[in-house]
């Protein structure tokens, strides 16, 4: 499964690929350690369970394998994301379901906040990952694990598609196993659309709303 799965990602992934503004690159350790380590040393990436870790003790557990890797996203030519694509037969949340042979495992992490927050950007970042996964890479279902307590995400993942099945108890955290397919994606799509204001009137009225409740990008910036 695990040798699958490589040859899977592993021809496709090799160089940049670009999706909407963001383009995913291979992770660089020795260029992007010290980086990652200031994320995950954040509030927000305490979900990940990797805060106060030395760097060779991250570079150990972000090293590639034939069962997981990691992709840089950058935005305007700055990183604004990491994801990690795994193999969830090789994962421990494959002890709580019966994996699928094209099943793919997702971690992400979004950069600190620089400047004003970006209205919807970390929903952009999901949809791109999405279609990463589903799409230019094919595989079936996108896997995701969310700490129970990140409760800003369960939103999100729901906006995208991301159905979850029940919960799990991981050894570092109480879970929510959730899937995301093209199928349960493009329900979403379409139900979002349905939701779209239909006249000026509306649309102001649902931009003011947006605008008062408006949740800090930052804080839904981390899925794992």
């Amino acid at each position: 499964m695990a040798r699958h799965w490589s040859r899977h990602c592993v021809a496709s992934l090799s160089t940049p690929i670009v999706i909407d503004e963001f383009v995913f690159k291979p992770l660089n350790l020795p260029q992007h350690l010290a980086m990652l380590q200031s994320w995950f040393n954040q509030d927000y990436a305490r979900f990940w369970g990797m805060q106060g870790m030395s760097l060779d003790a991250l570079a150990q557990a972000l090293a590639p394998s034939e069962h997981k890797l990691a992709l840089i996203g950058e935005w305007q030519a700055k990183p604004l994301f990491m994801v990690e694509l795994y193999d969830p037969a090789q994962d421990e949340v494959g002890e709580h379901y019966a994996v699928e042979r094209l099943d793919c495992g997702m971690h992400l992490i979004l950069a600190p906040l620089e400047g004003k927050p970006v209205h919807g950007l970390s929903g952009q970042v999901m949809q791109a990952i999405a279609e990463l996964i589903l799409e230019k890479l094919a595989f079936k279902r996108m896997v995701v694990e969310p700490d129970q307590q990140n409760h800003k995400i369960h939103r999100l993942n729901s906006q995208i598609g991301i159905r979850y099945q029940k919960t799990i108890q991981l050894r570092s955290k109480a879970a929510f196993l959730g899937f995301c397919s093209a199928q349960s994606r493009q329900l979403a799509q379409k139900t979002s659309a349905l939701l779209m204001p239909r006249t000026a009137t509306q649309a102001t009225q649902v931009t003011h709303a947006t605008h008062t409740t408006a949740v800090n990008p930052i804080i839904l910036q981390v899925t794992r």
